[in-house]
């Protein structure tokens, strides 16, 4: 387990989490859920600088993409690789991650050229290059269509347990939870609580 303690977080004069702890099941996909506002993406935005402290590589992804705007998707996508492989290979191994992000033929479009799920699953293609030991996501699957959401689940559930990875998303979507794993965490109240839930109980 992943475990945080005595985490106290701030609104302006909202006390959102006040000596709040939360743990995550490592090498496994953790969901977070819970109403509009209350928090969720202050407490990832801490859990990410935390982890970061503590020597974590971590792959983030945003609820919206910053992409840079000044450079291509090639470009965009080659920054987080480009100490890892050779010329050759940045090409093949982006051109791979595009083909499975739907996306295939897209290396010279620049961001503002991009619809806003295009943008989303470039988000996502970035983080899987950057391949942290542990993924943080925001909504990732916020904005893309039915065929492009049921693609890119299937790929994300293979490559996290492919690589065992430890992986926190934050949803509002319970079907979303459904097609990973049986269980979330609800943030609920002010301070924030929380509480393990799982599927069949819901």
């Amino acid at each position: 387990m992943i475990k945080f303690t005595n985490i106290n977080l701030s609104f302006d004069e909202r006390i959102l989490y006040k000596d709040f702890s939360i743990s995550f099941i490592e090498n496994s996909i953790n969901f977070i859920m819970g109403e509009s506002g209350i928090g969720k993406t202050t407490l990832i935005k801490y859990l990410k600088d935390e982890l970061l402290t503590k020597g974590n590589k971590i792959s983030f992804t945003f609820q919206e993409s910053r992409l840079i705007p000044w450079k291509n998707v090639y470009k965009n996508l080659e920054l987080v690789i480009k100490d890892k492989y050779n010329k050759n290979q940045r090409r093949k191994v982006i051109e791979e991650i595009l083909n499975s992000m739907n996306l295939k033929g897209i290396e010279s479009l620049f961001p503002h050229e991009l619809s806003g799920g295009m943008k989303q699953r470039v988000s996502i293609a970035r983080a899987i290059l950057s391949d942290g030991d542990i993924f943080i996501m925001d909504e990732p699957f916020k904005g893309l269509d039915k065929d492009n959401k049921e693609r890119i689940i299937k790929f994300l559930k293979d490559y996290f347990k492919e690589k065992q990875k430890t992986v926190i998303i934050i949803t509002h979507d319970i079907n979303e939870v459904k097609e990973f794993v049986n269980r979330y965490i609800l943030l609920k109240g002010e301070p924030v609580e929380q509480k393990m839930l799982y599927i069949e109980e819901v």
